[in-house]
């Protein structure tokens, strides 16, 4: 049986509405006067004996969520928490009376769990730890465009059903080209200008692509806010192999501005930060060589240094450091160098 419980709550009273239905009890808020709670309960009531079909909101003092929860239940017996309503092969989330999103059955454990919220046109989920951008969820990156990145086949930007999400690039700085019945993915990366750097066979090594160049700019001396593109379905040994074979265009190691020289407060040639380690590259015949991540920027120039001995004998730059070298980082370098290297003379 449903009931009204009179409350006290900052000196102000309260009647809370508990509506019994079937085996749930739900809970449809708290009112300034017990005419408003009896009439809310009266509405919940009325609900229920409606036939089945989506909500419709008639001024009411239900809450629009308790409708929905309420319908939901009536028609499909299952209650719901947040918002939704249930069809056949989809699932209706209001964020509002008007403002309908809709979901793939498969999304309904999530979104039945974890409320959504919208800031601007900013639309998230969020737990006790932090928030989460609801377009991440269907591998749209946060830095994607409507309409180059990814489309809405309908045209309606809250059906996130799959069959209607179109992802037209998957990673930061790649854009995909059709020519013929051909596919390439073009990398590209902003400093003071857009710069192309390669076209690329599959979208993954276009992607890798992106993260050398920002290495390459960063060994430089050139740090901006770049953020490197994550693949987390490759092993580390997977993607150094692609990393270490993919070509640059040269026009990422040209002065951007042949009035301006570029300084660095680098201590170490060759070296840039990454995330908790230090990358060591090494440029030879026009290519980047990628020498390895070092725990310390100590050990990235150390190894620098040992591959620049290897490729430019006593002609090669040496960072100032002591000592001059690690020697049990130099088989590995040296067995990496000797990759890249077609004809080599024994430097004395």
């Amino acid at each position: 049986m449903s009931y009204i419980y009179p409350t006290v709550e900052r000196n102000k009273a309260q009647f809370k509405v508990y509506f019994l239905y079937q085996t749930h009890k739900i809970y449809l808020g708290a009112f300034p006067s017990l005419a408003i709670a009896e009439s809310v309960l009266r509405e919940a009531e009325a609900i229920m004996l409606l036939p089945p079909g989506p909500p419709n909101f008639p001024e009411s003092h239900l809450n629009y969520k308790k409708v929905v929860c309420l319908c939901n239940l009536r028609d499909h017996h299952t209650y719901i928490k947040n918002p939704i309503y249930l069809f056949p092969t989809y699932f209706s989330y209001y964020l509002s009376k008007d403002m309908i999103l809709l979901f793939d059955l498969k999304d309904l454990f999530f979104f039945s769990t974890y409320k959504i919220y919208k800031r601007g046109n900013y639309l998230y989920t969020q737990d006790h730890i932090s928030q989460q951008n609801l377009l991440s969820r269907f591998d749209i990156q946060n830095h994607s465009v409507l309409g180059k990145d990814y489309y809405f086949k309908n045209n309606n930007c809250y059906d996130f059903r799959r069959e209607n999400l179109v992802i037209i690039n998957h990673y930061k700085g790649v854009s995909k080209k059709e020519k013929g019945a051909q596919t390439l993915y073009i990398t590209s990366i902003y400093t003071t200008k857009n710069i192309i750097l390669g076209h690329y066979a599959s979208e993954i090594e276009a992607a890798i692509a992106y993260n050398k160049g920002i290495d390459l700019l960063r060994a430089r001396g050139i740090e901006k806010n770049f953020v490197p593109n994550e693949i987390p379905f490759l092993t580390k040994s997977e993607y150094n192999q692609i990393y270490d074979k993919l070509s640059i265009s040269l026009a990422l190691l040209e002065p951007h501005n042949k009035h301006k020289r570029i300084t660095s407060n680098k201590l170490y040639r060759g070296i840039c930060k990454d995330k908790n380690s230090f990358k060591a590259l090494i440029g030879y015949q026009k290519k980047q060589i990628y020498l390895g991540n070092y725990p310390t920027e100590k050990r990235a120039a150390q190894a620098y240094n040992y591959a620049s001995f290897y490729l430019y004998g006593r002609q090669g730059y040496i960072n100032p450091i002591t000592p001059v070298i690690y020697d049990p980082d130099t088989p590995r370098i040296a067995q990496l160098l000797a990759k890249h290297i077609t004809s080599k003379q024994p430097t004395t």
